[in-house]
C-alpha cells in the first residue's frame, strides 16, 4: 500500500539510468556490476514518473508535478501513478524512504 504522506525516492544503488530520447534504459546492478538480462525500458511519462522520483518526494507532490506537464484529470494521473509505483516497488526500483 502506499502512503499518500510517506517520502518515496528512485533506489539508485541498484539501478543505474539513462535516458535516451524519449524513453529510459534502467539497467538493474548485482554487486555494482550491470546485470543485462533484467534491462527495464520506460516510455516518456514513466520516465517523467521515475525523474520526478530522484530526490524523496510524496506521490503527491509528484503528481503536481506532472499536472503541470501532461494533459489529463487529476485521478487519471493518481491511478496511473499509484500503479506504477506499485510495480516499481515490487521490483525495487522505488523504495519508501521516510
Amino acid at each position: 500500500m502506499i502512503d499518500p504522506k510517506a517520502l518515496y525516492q528512485v533506489d539508485n544503488d541498484n539501478f543505474v539510468a539513462r535516458k535516451m530520447g524519449n524513453e529510459m534504459v534502467m539497467v538493474p546492478l548485482a554487486d555494482k556490476v550491470a546485470d543485462m538480462t533484467g534491462v527495464l525500458t520506460l516510455n516518456e511519462v514513466g520516465a517523467d514518473i521515475l525523474l520526478a522520483f530522484e530526490k524523496p518526494s510524496t506521490i503527491e507532490n509528484v503528481i503536481g508535478k506532472l499536472m503541470d506537464i501532461y494533459d489529463i484529470d487529476e485521478e487519471t494521473l493518481s491511478s496511473d501513478i499509484r500503479l506504477f509505483m506499485e510495480k516499481a516497488m515490487k521490483n525495487n526500483v522505488i523504495i519508501k524512504v521516510g
